[in-house]
Parts: structure tokens; sequence; C-alpha cells
């Protein structure tokens, strides 16, 4: 017997506005197009959970704009359908946070535009590192990696890349644009283990591969890093 004895219709329609409020809050400021749940499936995060969603979606549907003569539902949902529905309300209330699997910002090494770019490599030798952030006065403004002393090499000559080298010295080889063979993306710090995965799937597939997602405070490159993440820390197979 349902709570309060309503019907197995009435407990339907209960939990999917709670799924949906759920939905409301987690896209809260954004444009999600007068169906929030259909946003919801074209997030990534939604993909372990798809079929359920849209199953109960269509009962959602059918439950709210059909009834019989007598007001009773064309149909009545039942206890498994219910769990269902319970389990993907679960399923949002709890995402898998990309943060918990990145590199946090006060265990990142940053480089410095003053640094000498062998003392910075250096230090990625020892730490295994393959790129390290480039801040100045706080701010992020490229990422330096092995990848960076080819491309100074190929445009100005094998003589550039000298020890005195500092990383302030290679701008156009550390920066965002669009001349480097690889990607670097920003998202919010409370990205889902699940988009940053698919983002590195998805890059995997162009020709300019993705490197580094960071996590900063709203998902852009003006606000604090708070993780970086590569593809080694979410295309594991024990996550």
């Amino acid at each position: 017997m349902q709570a309060g004895n309503e019907s197995r219709a009435e407990t339907f329609l209960m939990l999917y506005r709670q799924f949906e409020g759920l939905l409301e809050k987690r896209y809260a400021g954004r444009d999600w197009g007068g169906n929030v749940v259909t946003t919801y499936l074209s997030d990534p995060d939604s993909e372990p959970m798809r079929a359920e969603i849209e199953l109960c979606r269509r009962i959602r549907n059918i439950l709210a704009h059909n009834v019989e003569n007598t007001g009773e539902p064309v149909v009545e949902p039942s206890e498994g359908t219910l769990n269902r529905l319970r389990a993907i309300i679960e399923y949002v209330k709890r995402p898998v946070m990309a943060i918990n699997y990145g590199t946090p910002a006060e265990k990142i090494l940053f480089a410095h535009p003053n640094d000498l770019a062998i003392n910075v490599m250096r230090h990625m030798v020892k730490n295994g590192y393959s790129h390290v952030p480039v801040a100045d006065q706080n701010r992020l403004v490229g990422v330096f990696s092995s990848g960076s002393l080819m491309l100074l090499a190929a445009r100005r000559g094998l003589s550039q890349v000298r020890d005195e080298l500092r990383i302030g010295d290679m701008k156009d080889a550390i920066g965002f644009g669009d001349k480097r063979s690889e990607r670097f993306m920003f998202l919010p710090k409370d990205a889902t283990l699940l988009a940053v995965r698919k983002a590195f799937e998805k890059r995997r597939e162009r020709d300019h591969r993705l490197a580094v997602v960071f996590l900063t405070e709203d998902g852009t490159v003006r606000t604090p890093v708070r993780a970086l993440l590569t593809s080694w820390d979410v295309l594991r197979e024990d996550i």
C-alpha cells in the first residue's frame, strides 16, 4: 500500500515532480528550453539511466494527459516502475564528482613566467608530470609541456631551446590558442566524472587530442583552478 493510500499513479507523479525539481536545481541559471528532463537526457551524465528515464518520461506523459471518463488514469505503474524512478532520483542526488579524481589545486605544480624552463622540466621528470599550468599573478595563462618545446623549436629554431630559457619567453608555445596540437578544456568545479570522461572520449576521435581538463570555479579560464584531470585520471577501468 502506498503512503497516504495514494494510488501508484499518484505516487509516480509525485516522484516524477521530485525528479524534475532536482533537475531544475541542477540547471539553475541555465536555459533548459522549457523541458528540464529532455535537457538532462542530452546530458552525458544521464547515459547510465537514459533508457529508464525515457520510459518514465513517457509514462508520466500518459498519466498527465490521459484519464478515463471516471477520472481514473488509463495506466497504473507497477511497483517495479516506481522503484526505477526512485533509483533515478537517487542517481541524480548523488552524482560522482570529477574533482574527487583529479589533482587538487594545492598539489598542482604551477609554473610562472620568470621560472627557468629547465627547472620546470626537472620537476616534471621527478614527479611524473606531463603538463604544468602556467600562472601569472594568480591567473592561468597557459600550459607548459614537452609539446611546448617542440612547437618553440619548430617556430624559432633549435637554438632557442637553451638552459636560460624562461617560461615567459614561450608565450606563443604555452597558450591556449589554435596552433597547438593539444587541447585544453575548462569545466566548472561541480562537473561530474562522467562529463569529463565523455569529453576525453570525444576528443580522442579528433585530430587534436584533449590533454587536460581544468576544473575552475565557473568553468572558465578567468577563475581559480580547483583541480586538473588527464585521461589517465578518468579512463581507468577501476572507476
